[in-house]
């Protein structure tokens, strides 16, 4: 039983483009964002003593998504400035995430952030570095996510709104680099808001099924 199980897991292995296409396949195309099954979450270290955590909740995404050739799938997405939200326990005294909207963002002048795939590198048989331009404060620059395609199914079955697929994705960028420097540290200490920003990223995609 132990070898049969290690042949399957090394076909897999070595085959990377299987697991995109086993039964029952969701169909190539164009795919809408989810947003109730979606979320962006990131974290950054506050003073070296936690790595605080916060999100954005409006976006929008487009994936053109083909089993059979996963490399050749791309990804855009836009995220609102003004949808970043954070745990602040009292509003009513201070509306800490507008406060941090234009201390960190300037949301008021760069109300967008984008990415747009550039290339897809295949890296396992359901893993894959995505390579992209994102747009931050008004500044673009390469990145690169490591993506984890969860699976997914066609229409015809209970969903409503069709073939779903679903990923992972996880990236770091350094805001200093997209001109975002306010709170940073001295060189040397950690007392302030740390550089690098770690990128969580959940997101399903859905396609309309045929008309009946």
């Amino acid at each position: 039983m132990k070898s049969v199980a290690f042949t399957v897991f090394a076909a897999l292995t070595l085959t990377p483009g299987l697991a995109w296409t086993q039964t029952p396949t969701p169909p190539p195309g164009a795919y809408e964002m989810d947003l109730s099954h979606a979320s962006l979450n990131f974290r950054i270290n506050h003073l070296g003593l936690s790595r605080y955590t916060a999100r954005f909740t409006r976006m929008r995404g487009a994936l053109t998504f083909d089993p059979a050739r996963p490399e050749a799938q791309t990804v855009t997405a836009v995220i609102e400035a003004k949808s970043l939200q954070t745990n602040f326990p009292d509003p009513a005294k201070l509306d800490f995430d507008a406060k941090v909207q234009q201390e960190f963002l300037d949301a008021d002048k760069f109300p967008n952030i984008t990415f747009k795939s550039t290339k897809v590198e295949l890296t396992g048989p359901r893993a894959a570095k995505v390579y992209g331009d994102l747009t931050l404060h008004g500044v673009t620059r390469p990145v690169t996510l490591e993506a984890t395609y969860n699976g997914g199914y066609p229409a015809g079955g209970f969903d409503p709104m069709g073939s779903r697929i679903g990923f992972s994705a996880h990236g770091v960028i350094r805001r200093s680099e997209f001109g975002i420097t306010y709170g940073l540290p001295a060189p040397g200490t950690t007392m302030g808001v740390g550089d690098e920003i770690d990128v969580a990223i959940e997101a399903e995609f859905t396609q309309p099924g045929p008309k009946r």
